[in-house]
């Protein structure tokens, strides 16, 4: 009787056993379905994700700097026409009553860079806008436009390293800009002839046309014989008195990005300039106009060959104008 019973037993044991390997069977498609379709998800994601990012347009940006890299820049009451930068040195002197040299050394810096930015805007008020206006005239008609130009004045990269006197203070020179914000302050109300943003990589990146020999590719006027001076909306007149050249001329971005005209010491420079490239018409000025002198006035012939190349080529609405000035 104990032998049937064992064998009963045995036999139970081995039915439930063959039903639970059939169940595992039958589960182990289905958790292996399920572990496919999460592993496909991410994987569209991480596909449509890439896809938007490629499609998505970039924004504008300017194929080239014409106002970096300067070797012999023109350089006038801290501003650096070539290169339109303005630099400034202050001096700092530390708190005696501060804890450590640490605390000290911070501090005479911060006090250093107070000094300069306070240099910073005078020399910004010194410049100017057009042959009539400086940049302190302009500013002392609205409190907003003052507002706005000491702000981007605070926004200054400091230029090397500090300089540390054996009396505690320090010395820091910091830069800034000319180009983007602070002139579209400054030329806000001029009248631009294109206000039609850059697109791609626009500026001095010339088209087709460059493969031509013939066609220039920019314009160098020779202002050493005039005493012209440096402004952020300068305008070129022939001689009969008729605006040739003027923001009504330029497109707005241009001007901003890369000011109206380019300031340089020599002709030789300016011909590897990106502004003008490597085939620039070159003609000479043969006087000034305005009380600030800024204004350049050049032969009406000369004039005349200009507003037919422009038509043409469209430098002027690009800014590819470079003067030459001692």
């Amino acid at each position: 009787m104990k032998k049937v019973t064992l064998l009963f037993s045995a036999v139970i044991f081995l039915f439930m056993a063959g039903c639970s390997t059939t169940v595992v069977k039958e589960d182990r498609p289905a958790r292996s379905e399920k572990i496919e379709k999460t592993t496909e998800a991410p994987v569209v994601e991480t596909k449509e994700t890439v896809v938007e990012i490629i499609e998505k347009p970039s924004a504008p940006v300017v194929y080239r700097d014409a106002d970096e890299g300067i070797e012999d820049p023109y350089v006038q009451d801290g501003v650096n026409w070539s290169n339109r930068t303005v630099t400034a040195t202050g001096i700092g002197a530390p708190n005696p009553n501060a804890p450590n040299m640490a605390v000290k050394r911070a501090g005479a810096i911060n006090a250093a860079k107070l000094v300069a930015i306070r240099d910073l805007i005078a020399t910004i008020k010194g410049m100017y806008l057009s042959s009539e206006q400086t940049a302190e005239n302009y500013m002392m008609t609205s409190d907003v436009v003052k507002t706005q130009v000491e702000g981007i004045a605070k926004a200054f990269k400091v230029v090397g390293e500090p300089k540390y006197f054996d009396d505690g203070s320090v010395e820091v020179t910091v830069e800034m800009s000319i180009n983007g914000e602070l002139s579209d302050v400054f030329l806000k109300e001029a009248e631009f002839g294109d206000t039609t943003p850059l697109v791609g990589e626009a500026t001095y990146k010339l088209s087709d046309l460059v493969a031509e020999p013939s066609v220039y590719t920019g314009l160098i006027i020779d202002c050493r014989d005039i005493q012209l001076r440096p402004a952020l909306a300068p305008k070129i007149f022939n001689k009969s008195g008729e605006e040739i050249y003027g923001s009504a001329n330029v497109s707005k971005e241009y001007a901003i990005q890369q000011g109206m005209l380019g300031y340089l010491k020599s002709v030789e420079s300016a011909k590897d300039n990106a502004r003008v490239t490597n085939n620039p018409l070159i003609i000479k000025a043969i006087g000034v106009k305005g009380t600030n002198k800024s204004d350049a006035i050049i032969s009406d012939e000369d004039a005349a060959k200009i507003k037919e190349l422009d038509s043409k080529l469209n430098f002027l609405k690009e800014c590819r104008v470079v003067a030459i000035i001692h």
